[in-house]
């Protein structure tokens, strides 16, 4: 099969493990890139850093996409897919979405949703990446565990309507082929400077980040070509790649 649309070729299920497992299986099946896996809840879906994602049945979109980008762009991933979600939501609900480096979309502080991209190197040196979007769409306060309940919201607490998550999925398809067409075209630096523009925090504002061997605290500089964090540690500037921002001060 020859090149799709973005969600042109779906898989739905009223209720899965994961989007992301499903995905994985139909690219070592080889379908082709723009592939969709949606459902309507997940039993064990993932944000980052392998933690657990809520995923209320008919409450958000749950959906992944099969994407083989070329070899040297899977850091800018992350970023063409918040562009696409934040621009999805924005035309869906006339709503402000901010990002907060590398994969979370906020809304006043608040997390609205999240990306999570897994890459796996297959022997050709073909980069097969699942990208997936959980966002919150209708959940009420009391549906968010108790542990993330200060800290997400929902398109519904937000504007007081309810949302189908079939209309952001069709917005979203769009947004995120956009971008990732700009990103096979090689113009990191187009996706950088408006992701940076959409940031949830400012150059010179300092940066707690936490790395496998403990926490890192430096001056934001900016983002690299590559999509990487620049911190202004002391006399040195350092990038670090899929960080977790623990606090930002200043």
């Amino acid at each position: 099969m020859g090149a799709i649309n973005f969600g042109e070729l779906s898989f739905r299920f009223s209720s899965l493990d994961s989007t992301m497992n499903f995905g994985r299986l139909l690219a070592r099946l080889g379908f082709p890139e723009g592939t969709a896996v949606l459902a309507d809840e997940q039993t064990a879906g993932r944000g980052t850093k392998g933690r657990p994602w809520h995923s209320s049945a008919k409450k958000g979109l749950y959906v992944s996409f099969l994407l083989r980008p070329p070899a040297g762009f899977l850091h800018l991933l992350p970023l063409a897919g918040g562009l696409a979600a934040a621009e999805a939501l924005e035309e869906l609900a006339r709503v402000d979405i901010s990002l907060k480096w590398p994969n979370d979309l906020l809304f006043k502080g608040k997390k609205i949703g999240g990306i999570l991209c897994e890459a796996e190197t297959l022997q050709t040196g073909q980069a097969e990446v699942i990208a997936g979007f959980g966002v919150n769409l209708n959940h009420r306060q009391e549906d968010f565990p108790e542990e993330v309940a200060g800290l997400a919201t929902s398109l519904l607490l937000i504007t007081g309507k309810t949302y189908q998550p079939e209309e952001l999925f069709q917005l979203l398809g769009k947004r995120f082929q956009f971008w990732y067409n700009k990103l096979k075209e090689g113009q990191a630096k187009l996706i950088v400077r408006r992701f940076e523009a959409r940031l949830s925090f400012s150059p010179g504002q300092t940066l707690i980040i936490k790395e496998r061997e403990g926490e890192v605290s430096g001056q934001f500089s900016g983002l690299a070509q590559d999509g990487s964090l620049i911190l202004q540690i002391g006399q040195e500037s350092k990038k670090y790649y899929g960080s977790e921002i623990v606090r930002v001060l200043g």
